[in-house]
């Protein structure tokens, strides 16, 4: 079977482990602050992938509209590839 990977969804990634390592230190902040006892898991995904696209699109040079869209496909990416990695993670560490 083939794929076909669009500039945009390349772009994405390429950045995966980047982005899978951004994930994991916000996940053990949380973890050593005890948060993750009183959060509920949407909410960490949604703060979780806020914060990680905030800060790759802010490394970009991408202005106004693109890097609003830039941003929003990073956080759709973590919502989309990363919820199992994020709820095994909370799920193991909320007790």
């Amino acid at each position: 079977m083939k794929y076909l990977i669009t500039e945009q969804q390349y772009k994405l990634i390429r950045r995966e482990s980047d982005i899978k390592s951004r994930i994991d230190n916000l996940l053990i902040m949380a973890k050593h602050q005890n948060d993750l006892h009183y959060v509920p898991l949407e909410h960490l995904l949604l703060h979780i992938a806020e914060n990680v696209a905030v800060s790759i699109a802010n490394e970009t040079n991408l202005d106004n509209d693109e890097y609003i869209t830039f941003r929003n496909q990073i956080k759709q990416y973590i919502r989309t590839n990363f919820y199992e990695h994020i709820k095994d993670y909370w799920e193991s560490n909320k007790r």
